[in-house]
This record gives C-alpha cells, sequence and structure tokens, in this order.
C-alpha cells in the first residue's frame, strides 16, 4: 500500500519473475488489478520468459472466458476450500526445484556416487546416497530419513549461508512440520533429492549459479 503501483506490481512484479502463479478464482476474475497482471504475464508466457502455474480456485474450467483459455493448455490444478493446498505447492517447488538443477553439472544421485566413489573426502555422503538407493521404494520414511541424513551432514560440514536459502529451507521445512512421518506422496521425496543435489553442487563444489 503506497507505493507506486505500475512500478510495484508489473516492473517488479512480473518484469523481474521467471515464475507466475495465478490463482484464478471468481474474484480474481472480475478484479481489473489482477487481470492487468495476468495478461502481463501471458506476454511474458508467449515470449518464452516466464513459467506458469495455473491454479484454477473455486472455478469451473468449462465456464472459463475465452480470454483464460490458454491457461488450460499448461498443467494446471483445480483447487475448492475442501482440497488440501500442500501437494499443489510441492508439485510448484518440484518443478522450480529441477530448473535450478538444470543448470549445475551433477543431476542425479547416482550420477554423484559413481563420479566420486573413489574420493575419500566424499566417502560418508556417497556410502549414505547409496544406502539410500538400496532401500526397498516401498519403505518411504526409511528412505526420506537418509537423505535428511545426508542433509544433516552437509550442513554440519560446510556453510549454507553462501547459497540461496531455497536450496535447503524445503528439506528443514518437511521435517519441522513432519518429522518425517509422511504418507506416500512421491513429490516430498523429489524435494529431498533435488535439494540434495543442489546443496552438493553449490556447497561442496562451490559452484553457485
Amino acid at each position: 500500500m503506497g507505493d507506486q503501483r505500475n512500478h510495484k506490481n508489473f516492473v517488479e512484479g512480473v518484469g523481474n519473475c521467471n515464475y507466475a502463479i495465478i490463482v484464478l478464482s471468481p474474484n480474481s476474475i472480475i478484479s481489473k488489478c489482477a487481470n492487468e497482471e495476468i495478461d502481463l504475464i501471458k506476454e511474458k508466457y508467449e515470449k518464452c520468459q516466464m513459467v506458469v502455474f495455473p491454479i484454477f480456485y473455486n472455478i469451473h474450467i468449462e465456464s472459463l472466458q475465452d480470454k483464460y483459455l490458454w491457461m488450460t493448455k499448461l498443467v494446471y490444478k483445480e483447487l475448492t476450500d475442501g482440497i488440501d493446498t500442500v501437494s499443489t505447492c510441492n508439485h510448484i517447488v518440484c518443478k522450480i526445484l529441477l530448473d535450478e538443477l538444470s543448470k549445475y553439472p551433477i543431476r542425479s544421485l547416482p550420477d554423484y556416487t559413481i563420479k566420486y566413489n573413489q574420493v575419500q573426502m566424499h566417502s560418508f555422503l556417497v556410502s549414505i546416497i547409496k544406502s539410500y538407493m538400496e532401500i526397498y521404494v516401498g519403505n518411504y520414511n526409511a528412505r526420506l530419513s537418509m537423505l535428511f541424513a545426508a542433509y544433516i551432514y552437509l550442513t554440519i560440514h560446510y556453510d549454507i549461508n553462501s547459497i540461496p536459502p531455497y536450496y535447503y529451507k524445503g528439506v528443514q521445512h518437511l521435517f519441522d512440520n513432519t518429522k518425517l512421518s509422511l504418507p506416500t506422496e512421491k513429490r516430498e521425496m523429489l524435494i529431498m533429492e533435488r535439494s540434495i543435489l543442489l546443496m552438493i553442487n553449490s556447497i561442496m563444489f562451490g559452484t553457485f549459479i
């Protein structure tokens, strides 16, 4: 409130972002300001300058006006008041972490263990990750625990303050809120894996991009 609207919303907001979450609801459809932002987001999307996550909230896809139909060509989520939003958030986080990981040389846990299997300074972390990969895929909580052990090792032995917080905050958030007692939801596993890989690339090898 009080800032110059065009600069704050359009220049600093839409202009400086690579990702946009559009929550389309009966309220946002009738909002002039929201529609101005959506139009700018669409322009950036059509120029391949922005990844867009459409969320249709308390609205039927069949009732959409033509100007919003471009969003249905993307992978979208339909939410109502009675649906938990955590899964949708996890989908978004997974995509952003995957995009970030694509900038780095080590993009999978097996890749790391193969490259550094014989390097003494990596022996402990390699052993943890190998154990993780050997655990039965249905033993969900045991696998999460091994990834969290790798996370603890990295936070103790390296300076995590030198990398973006979102590289590791997701792991700590999952632990703080669930204590790793989770139903089978593969997105949490992917968040853990990709976060560990981002930490390995950026703080172990100092190749922050």
